[in-house]
This record gives C-alpha cells, sequence and structure tokens, in this order.
C-alpha cells in the first residue's frame, strides 16, 4: 500500500514532463547513462590528444627557441577548461545514478537530470570539436622576425632593377627566378635590398630567408643557414644531408616562403636542399643571383633578368657619393677629373666603390691624373683593384675548357668598348688554331661567352663587345705574352706590355702606327723596343689596323720569322706589302681589307703555310695567274667589295685555280658581267660546297638561278645586285635531305633586279635575318603561299631579323596569309606606295618596330582592328635625315660589289 501511494505521484509527475517537455526531452533522460559513459570515454580521447601535442611542443620549444603558437596555446586553455567542467558534470551524474529510484529505474528529479543531459550532450559536442581542432600541423612559433635585415649602404640606380623584379614576386606563374650579370655589378646587393624590402612592407611570406651559396657549396652548410633562419638554435646537431633536407620540408611544405640564394654557380638541387619546389599553389618564390645565365637554366629559372652596370650619369653619381664632398670641392679640377675616372669604371658598381674609396683622401689633381693613367694601363697595380679583378677572374676560371679560355682571352687584344664583329673573331679563333681540335663552332663559344657574362651583345646582333674591367681582368691573364698600342684619343694612348718584347707573342696595334712604337713612344717604350727589337722571333700574332699607315720599316717583317696571323685591315693609306712579306714563311693568316692596295706582290706565292687570305674592298682588281694555284694549304679566301673586287672573264683562271686547291672549304666571291663565270662555279660541285658569301652584278644573260642544295650547304650570304635578266630564283630540292633544312642562309640584298617579280624561293631560307629588297620595279610580292603548301607557317621568316623594302614600286603585299614574325626587331619600308597590307595580326612581331612614310603608314590596311592598335605604337617615321642616308648606304652598297655599269673594267 505505501509502495503504490510513493509510485503513482512518481508516474504523474513523469506524465507531467511528458506533457510539458515533449519526447525529446524524456530521451535526453533515459540516454543520460548512456551519453555520461560516452563523455567519459571522448574526454580521455581528447587528453590523449593533449599529451601529445603538449610532448611535440615541448620537444620543439627545445630544439628550436620556440613557443607555442597561438592557436595551439588558445586550444590548451580549452581544453583544460573543458576537462574541469566535464569532471563536475561527471561527478553530478554519478550523483543523479546513485539517487534513482524504482529500483535505480527512474531519476528522482526528471527535470534536474533532463538539464545534466542537455549539458552532456553540449560537452560532447564540444570534446569532439576539440579533438578535430587538436590536429595540428605546426604547435610552435619561432621567437624570430620572418625576415633578418642585412646591412647595406645607400644605394644607386637599382631601383628599375628591382622594380623589374617586384613584378616577377607579383606574378603568380613564376616560381623561379634567375638574377645574372658580371661579378661586381650589384646582385648581392641587389638581393639584399629585396630581402630589407619586407622589412617595411606588408606581405605574406611566413618565411624570407636569404642563403648565401658561393663558388664552391657545402649542402650541410647551406641546410644549416636555412635551418638557423627557420629557428633551429645555433647548438642543434646537423644529422645527415637527408634528415636535415626532411626538417627543412617539413617546415617549408605548408607554408609561403621566399628563398633567396646568393652567388650561385652550378646547378643547386632544390630537393637535396629540402626546399618544396614553387608552384602556383603554394605561391612561394626562388631567385637567385648568379654570374651565368646557363645556370638560370640548370636552375628551371622561370624569368631570367640581367643586371646590368650602371648608365654613366648613375655611375658619377654613386663615384661621386663615395669620394665625398669635401675632396671633390678642394680643388676646382678635380670634379672633371672625378668625372674621367668614374668613366673608367664602366658602370661597375664594385669598381666605382673600390676606385672612389681610394681617392676619397686625395685632394692634389696631380695624383689623380697619376692614377687615371694606372687604371688606363696598369689597372692592377690601382690600390684595392685585385678585389674588382679576382670576382671577374672567378668567372673566367669556371669556363669549361681550354678552348673557351683562350678564345676569350684574344677578345683583349681590341680596344676597350669596341664593337668586335663575330665573322672577324671567329675568323681569328680559326686562324689561331682554337677550334681545330673542338667539336662546337665559333658561334657556339660566342654564345657561352655571352651567357657567362664575360661578353655581351654589340651594337647588332652581328658584334659583341667585352667589358672594360672584363678586359682588364683578360688581359692580366696574358700580359707577359701581350702587347697593346691603342690610341684612344687626341690626349692619351694605351700602352701595355711594354716591357716584355722578348716575349710577346701576340702585338695589337690599332690607330698607332709602327712609327709611333718605333720612334714617337714614351721613352720607356723605345728603349726596350730598340733593344729587343732583334729578339722578336716569338711573334705569332700581329694585328695592325692602322688608318695612317702607308708603309713598314725596312728590315720589320724579317724579325718576325714566327708570326703566323697578320691583319693589316682598315689600314686605309697602305698601298703596298713590301716584298719582305714572302720571308714570313710560318704566316698562315693575312687580311689586307680595307686598304689601298693595288696589286699582290709574287713574293705571296712564297706563303706555302697560307691557310687563310682576305682581300676584301682593296683596290686589288686582278690576280696574277698561277698565284693562288702555288698555296696549295689555302683553306679559306675571300675577294670582294669595291668597284674592281670580282670575278669576270679575266679572273675565270682564279675560279680553275681555286677549285684546284686540295684543302679549301670556304670562299666569299663576286662574280660580275659575264655568265661564264657564273657556269664554271655552277659546274663544279667544290666550288658551290665552299661558298659562304656570293654576289652575283651586273651579270648579263642570267634569266634563270638554281640554287643547288650542294650550294646552300655553306652560303650565309647571298647578293643580287643589277641582274636585269634575272626572272627566276628558285632552290631545288636536294636528293635526300628536304630543302628547308639545311639552308644556312641569312643575309640576302637583292637590288635593281628588274625582272625579278618574287622571292618566294626563301620561304626555304628558316635562318635568314637580315632581307633587304630595293629598286626592284617588277616586284609585286614577296613570297605567295598557295594552299596545301608544304611549308609550316611558323618556319617562314621564323629568324628574320630585319626587312628592308626600298623604292618597289609595285609591291603589293610581303605574304599573302599571316606571319608570326617571332623573331622582327625592325621594318624600314621607302617608296612602297601600292604596299597596302603587312602580314601581321595581333599576335606577329611583338618586338617590331616599323619606320616609314607617315602618308604610307596611315593608307595602311589592317587585319582587323586589334591588330591596327597593337602596331600603333610602334610606327616610327622617317626623317628627311633618314632618307639621305639610306640613299647613300644603297649607293655604297652599289659600289661595294660593283655594281656601276659604267665603270671601266
Amino acid at each position: 500500500m505505501t509502495c503504490g501511494m510513493f509510485v503513482i505521484p512518481v508516474i504523474k509527475e513523469i506524465g507531467l514532463c511528458l506533457w510539458h517537455s515533449g519526447f525529446k526531452r524524456a530521451v535526453l533522460i533515459c540516454d543520460l547513462k548512456e551519453n555520461l559513459n560516452s563523455l567519459g570515454v571522448t574526454m580521455e580521447q581528447l587528453m590523449q590528444i593533449y599529451e601529445d601535442v603538449e610532448q611535440r611542443v615541448q620537444t620543439e620549444e627545445l630544439l628550436l627557441l620556440a613557443k607555442p603558437t597561438k592557436e595551439v596555446a588558445g586550444w590548451f586553455d580549452e581544453v583544460r577548461k573543458l576537462k574541469e567542467d566535464v569532471s563536475k558534470t561527471l561527478r553530478d551524474g554519478e550523483e543523479q545514478e546513485q539517487s534513482k529510484c524504482l529500483a535505480g529505474c527512474c531519476p528522482k528529479n526528471c527535470w534536474q537530470s533532463y538539464k545534466l543531459g542537455k549539458r552532456v550532450n553540449k560537452m560532447l559536442d564540444e570534446v569532439e570539436k576539440l579533438k578535430n581542432k587538436g590536429r595540428f600541423d605546426v604547435v610552435v612559433a619561432k621567437m624570430h622576425n620572418s625576415v633578418d635585415k642585412k646591412p647595406m649602404d645607400e644605394t644607386v640606380g637599382l631601383d628599375p632593377m628591382l622594380q623589374k623584379v617586384w613584378r616577377c614576386i607579383e606574378d603568380k606563374s613564376l616560381g623561379v627566378i634567375g638574377l645574372y650579370g658580371i661579378g661586381g655589378v650589384g646582385k648581392t646587393t641587389l638581393l639584399c635590398k629585396i630581402n630589407n624590402l619586407f622589412l617595411s612592407l606588408s606581405h605574406d611570406f611566413v618565411e624570407v630567408i636569404l642563403v648565401s651559396v658561393s663558388k664552391q657549396p657545402v649542402m650541410k652548410k647551406i641546410q644549416k643557414a636555412i635551418l638557423q633562419k627557420l629557428g633551429f638554435s645555433e647548438g642543434f646537431r646537423l644529422d645527415s644531408t637527408v634528415n636535415n633536407a626532411f626538417q627543412i620540408f617539413r617546415r617549408l611544405v605548408k607554408r609561403k616562403f621566399l628563398l633567396l640564394l646568393d652567388d650561385v654557380w652550378e646547378r643547386l638541387d632544390l630537393n637535396l636542399v629540402g626546399i618544396p619546389l614553387p608552384n602556383d599553389k603554394n605561391e612561394s618564390k626562388v631567385i637567385f643571383t648568379t654570374r651565368s645565365e646557363d645556370v638560370c637554366g640548370l636552375m628551371g629559372a622561370q624569368q631570367n633578368i640581367r643586371v646590368e652596370c650602371l648608365t654613366q650619369e648613375e655611375a658619377l653619381r654613386l663615384f661621386r657619393m663615395k669620394v665625398g664632398e669635401n675632396t671633390l670641392n678642394s680643388d676646382p679640377r678635380i670634379p672633371k677629373l672625378a668625372e674621367v675616372m668614374a668613366a673608367e669604371c664602366k658602370g661597375l658598381p664594385l669598381a666605382l666603390v673600390t676606385v672612389a674609396r681610394a681617392m676619397a683622401s686625395r685632394k692634389d689633381p696631380e695624383d689623380w691624373e697619376s692614377e687615371i693613367a694606372a687604371l688606363r694601363n696598369a689597372p692592377s697595380e690601382f690600390p684595392g683593384m685585385d678585389s674588382v679583378l679576382l670576382p671577374l677572374k672567378f668567372s673566367f676560371e669556371k669556363l669549361q675548357n681550354a678552348t673557351l679560355k683562350s678564345c676569350f682571352l684574344y677578345c683583349c687584344l681590341f680596344p676597350d668598348g669596341y664593337n668586335i664583329s663575330i665573322e672577324e673573331l671567329i675568323e681569328y679563333w680559326g686562324a689561331e688554331r682554337f677550334l681545330d681540335e673542338y667539336d662546337r663552332d665559333g658561334e657556339y663559344i660566342i654564345r657561352s661567352l655571352k651567357r657567362a657574362c664575360l661578353l655581351e651583345s654589340g651594337e647588332s646582333e652581328e658584334f659583341v663587345k667585352m667589358h672594360g674591367l672584363i678586359r682588364d681582368m683578360a688581359w692580366q691573364e696574358c700580359s707577359d705574352k701581350v702587347a697593346i698600342f691603342i690610341k684612344r684619343d687626341a690626349e692619351s694612348n694605351e700602352e701595355r706590355g711594354l716591357r716584355r718584347w722578348n716575349e710577346v707573342e701576340r702585338l695589337s696595334l690599332w690607330d698607332y702606327s709602327i712609327d709611333d712604337v718605333l720612334i714617337k713612344s714614351s721613352p720607356s717604350c723605345i728603349e726596350h723596343f730598340s733593344k729587343h727589337i732583334t729578339q722578336l722571333l716569338n711573334l705569332r700574332t700581329m694585328i695592325c689596323k692602322v688608318p695612317m699607315l702607308t708603309t713598314f720599316p725596312a728590315g720589320f717583317f724579317p724579325l718576325m720569322s714566327a708570326l703566323t696571323l697578320l691583319d693589316l685591315s682598315n689600314s686605309f693609306l697602305l698601298r703596298e706589302l713590301p716584298q719582305e712579306i714572302g720571308k714570313l714563311i710560318n704566316l698562315e693568316y693575312l687580311n689586307v681589307s680595307e686598304t689601298a692596295i693595288t696589286e699582290l706582290p709574287a713574293e705571296i706565292q712564297r706563303l706555302e703555310k697560307l691557310r687563310c687570305l682576305i682581300l676584301n674592298r682593296t683596290k686589288i682588281w686582278e690576280i696574277q695567274r698561277g698565284l693562288i694555284s702555288r698555296l696549295q694549304f689555302l683553306e679559306i679566301f675571300s675577294w670582294f667589295g669595291y668597284v674592281g673586287n670580282y670575278i669576270c672573264d679575266r679572273d675565270s683562271h682564279l675560279l680553275e685555280e681555286l677549285d684546284g686547291l686540295p684543302h679549301l672549304s670556304e670562299i666569299c666571291i663576286a662574280i660580275a658581267y659575264h655568265v661564264a663565270s657564273v657556269k664554271i662555279l655552277m659546274g663544279s660541285h667544290k666550288l658551290q660546297r665552299c661558298i659562304r658569301k656570293l654576289f652575283f652584278s651586273s651579270i648579263n644573260g642570267l634569266t634563270f638561278l638554281e640554287v643547288s642544295p650542294i650550294l646552300l650547304s655553306r652560303m650565309e650570304h647571298l647578293e643580287l645586285c643589277r641582274c636585269e635578266d634575272l626572272k627566276e630564283v628558285e632552290i631545288s630540292p636536294g636528293t635526300y635531305y628536304p630543302r628547308h633544312e639545311f639552308s644556312l642562309l641569312r643575309k640576302v640584298v637583292i637590288v635593281s633586279c628588274d625582272s625579278l617579280s618574287n622571292v618566294t624561293w626563301l620561304t626555304y631560307a628558316p635562318k635568314l635575318q637580315t632581307l633587304e629588297l630595293r629598286d626592284c620595279i617588277t616586284l609585286r610580292g614577296c613570297i605567295a603561299l598557295w594552299e596545301g603548301t608544304n611549308m609550316e607557317k611558323k618556319l617562314i621568316f621564323s629568324s628574320l631579323m630585319f626587312l628592308r623594302l626600298v623604292r618597289l614600286p609595285y609591291l603589293r603585299g610581303i605574304c599573302n596569309h599571316v606571319l608570326p614574325f617571332p623573331s622582327l626587331g625592325k621594318i624600314e619600308v621607302l617608296e612602297c606606295h601600292n604596299l597596302k597590307e603587312l602580314p601581321f595580326d595581333s599576335k606577329s612581331a611583338k618586338n617590331c618596330l616599323i619606320h616609314g612614310d607617315k602618308m604610307w603608314w596611315d593608307s595602311l590596311r589592317w587585319e582587323d582592328e586589334a591588330t591596327k592598335q597593337v602596331f600603333s605604337s610602334k610606327f616610327v617615321r622617317h626623317s628627311r635625315d633618314d632618307d639621305v642616308l639610306l640613299y647613300r648606304h644603297s649607293e655604297k652598297n652599289l659600289a661595294d660589289v660593283g655594281a656601276s655599269s659604267s665603270s671601266a673594267i
């Protein structure tokens, strides 16, 4: 009875609870025990995760001198607080469990049980969230800045380069960027400036790391520098390179980083270092500096940026800054002398700073004049210049083989800042036998030296230059065997190697006559030359480009019996070669181009070892019969240029003599007036295989010219001038080779060929770089392509850099299809009034400038409006001065190939 009386109110209370709270609340009450058990289990799992994270933090705090990240620290706090709440909740649940009635089946207070069940469910959710949140990739934060400031002086002229690099950093498609340039040009300074820029700019790079790699990199040393920057203590013990790489990779793989590598000399495998490769997802960057463009390729750079020397104005500003106003104002003459001295540094920042510091305390103008002379003639003796020349020497020593080194050193024979003809330079190298046992050609060596930043581009693609201080370094390397005399200007000369006449192997004279050397030079020069003039038996090379030279002193050549190379070109007043030249029995190379010599002396035939004879633009109108045939070792023969420098009927024997030479490999000749000489040439496979440059002028009766694969096997330059009967030129297909695969043709000039209607045959010259068409009155189109033409349009004119079209009254188009012209840099159009379309679309000729008359330009029709917009900014209007220069150039070329029909033979 008592039990019944007790149960009825309880049941009634449960019913009321269900009525007011609903079924959901009843479930919470019924599942309370199970949920309390789950809460205990999940909390225990959370605490296990907590202990694991805590252990990681403790370990990495010791290793990395770090502290928990804010996220981890906050998580720790949340877990600890939740642990207290869960413990209290579990105690409350245990108490309620013990106070149940109905044999433990029903809670004593349903409302309290409901509230507890609700709290347990909420905590279960919180525990799960913290469990998921506790899976951290990074648990500690380094106690250092992401960017370490690098000490550096105030810079001059680096801002444009910095802006260029910054654009690459902002470009998400570029991950690896290479900065290359000669030693001392400011690459390291630029890298430090990039590093320090991130101190003041807002950025999202988690790590900015600058590491010096050096000439002989040690992997562990590089890894140690990176690990220290990542927060590892100085006392951290380096492991194997593999484990070090793992540590680096683990810390960087999920971070956006900027890695700056200074002074990279060879490929550095980023994977072996432990660097995650940058990509458009992680948006990390690797920027490195090097002295070789080849290294940029080996490192996988997606953008190469050459760090250039300072402009003359920038160089002077840097020089004055380092000298100081106190010294500059100490004497009114010093500012001008400072300008001269700064110019001698050729814009190289390291040289400017070094020289300026040496002069900072010099307030006597005579000291300045003395040091300027030292810089010009003996730069290695200038105070502090070793620190400038040594880095440049490292680049020289890094060259792969002796051939590259010899070819490089040879360039110091040319004047400072001189535009060196690539063709002439390669001729020299061949004459010196540098290339005899080398499996690459001269142009490969040119490219290699340019990529190593030891040579640089000249005024056009046909020339290279050598930086003045690199030249000084090269001179230092071979100074014991080279003598140089160069007239710089009216007030100064360059005289080097004066005290070693008995050892001199190469002598270079530029604008400096033999009389200057023997009589008018400084007393020291006269004394040493006179004393040792009988000891020039080691002299093998003599380059003598002296415009005022008229003759040689008696007995001069017999002293040089070892001479193998003699270049007298550009000695415009030299009218004859002395008979003594026949005593140069070891001579292998003779160049008398651009001289006033009218004939070759008979003594030339005594030069039995002669391998190269160059007679371009001389006044030699005829070569004696039988002279060339005596030169049985002749390999290269070149004779073209002025009126009279051509082969006609009277010289047909010359072709026959050349054909009979067993070692002949290269010919550059002009043929004029009579088709008989053309037939001799075309009838000899040997002569055709040797042709490198060919000039046809005023050849009567030549209506059709078939250029065979044999003729094209070596030919690089073809000129057709005043061949008025010529109607068609055709390149015939070879038996074994498709015709577009073997052509080396690079330059074509066609002038006053009045019957020629097109030059479609040039589609088979994929390496053509220069095309000049002038005064061809019937020329209506350059090339015509028909549907089904077996030629890829992207190959046509793919190498063309320069196109000149002058006085072509009926020319209506260049091509009847749009072409890409990827290499085209310049077009000149003059008096081609019917040329109304250019074969361009908006993607063609991206780097091309178009020179022409404004009226012609306005009359052009374009592929579409987009194309017109693209090229509107690339038009350069012809001035009257341009027309005069072009006319003179045209007339000179006509004269050079002997085109004047009125000229006497």
